[in-house]
């Protein structure tokens, strides 16, 4: 019977088995019924020719060749501007993070204090956490829940329904707070002026977003490559089953997969806001910049005592 340190090598290798398992039928399950399809009519064809048709139809290979080489040159070119909307994207939000650690700084640091913390700064920073997460309901098109009512008034949740852009409408009232500081005396003029432009920066980070959101790729880049690679799938066997035979499913949705798969990414990269395999892990990035903003009030506050 093997010892605990022999089960305890076991794991490691049980679990790289597993991982490399689910990583396999991630990869295969990705197409979806596609490759399925393809794969029993790759069958079709090589079972009709083999056994039944007794006038062998053949294509040549020059065109197939020819075709298959335009075709993997269209669909790199699309998904070659469709990764550059997921990386413009993933940018944006990267710099929306770090102008939120920017602004929270400045709340805490540039908003004048009484003897304790000014609870100004706390609502501050609880609305830009509110505004992130309604941001990203926004761009998916969707509404945000109601767990932001722990960040903002309930009036003004109601009123998202009453607005096109209520992510826009928070950062308003943000401003707004701000400017009611720099009347009471709290902020000077060179510091409101400071503040504004870094909220300036994060609706210019929002702008960028909206834009990407709301302005999809031309219907011929989305359209064509799926159908020549549809056309393509569906002639190839025919080309290769008189020279392959029997082996011509393998090597047929083997070609398929990779054409079809170099689609449904460019398809996914082209929506990087929508839930695909590729989108953009906006909960994640709220995540981040609500436990960076936190963090920063909870030290601030401890400083103050």
């Amino acid at each position: 019977m093997p010892g605990p340190c022999a089960l305890k090598r076991g794991w490691p290798l049980q679990e790289t088995i597993i991982k490399k398992y689910r990583a396999m039928i991630r990869t295969f399950t990705y197409i979806g019924w596609s490759l399925f399809w393809l794969l029993i009519w790759d069958v079709i064809v090589t079972v009709d020719f083999m056994l039944y048709l007794e006038r062998k139809i053949t294509l040549p290979s020059m065109p197939l060749t020819l075709l298959g080489s335009a075709l993997v040159v269209l669909t790199s070119f699309r998904n070659s501007s469709a990764y550059n909307r997921w990386w413009e994207a993933r940018t944006l939000w990267g710099s929306l993070v770090n102008n939120s650690r920017s602004y929270a700084r400045q709340v805490l640091t540039l908003i004048d204090d009484e003897g304790e913390l000014n609870p100004v700064k706390a609502v501050l920073l609880r609305r830009h956490v509110a505004y992130v997460e309604c941001l990203s309901a926004h761009l998916k098109g969707g509404d945000c829940g109601e767990d932001v009512t722990a960040m903002i008034s309930r009036e003004e949740y109601e009123r998202r329904t009453r607005t096109n852009n209520f992510p826009n409408d928070i950062l308003n009232v943000s401003a707004a707070i701000l400017a009611d500081e720099y009347k009471a005396g709290r902020l000077d003029s060179i510091r409101l002026e400071r503040l504004e432009a870094t909220l300036v920066e994060i609706s210019n980070c929002q702008g960028g977003m909206e834009r990407i959101a709301n302005t999809p790729l031309p219907y011929p880049y989305v359209t064509f490559p799926r159908l020549f690679i549809t056309l393509f799938c569906i002639i190839v066997p025919i080309g290769l089953v008189e020279t392959l035979g029997w082996f011509t499913p393998l090597a047929s949705t083997v070609v398929g997969f990779m054409l079809l798969a170099i689609e449904k990414i460019g398809t996914d990269l082209q929506s990087p806001f929508k839930a695909s395999e590729h989108e953009i892990q906006m909960k994640a990035l709220c995540a981040n910049i609500s436990g960076n903003l936190n963090s920063m009030l909870r030290d601030a506050t401890e400083k103050q005592r």
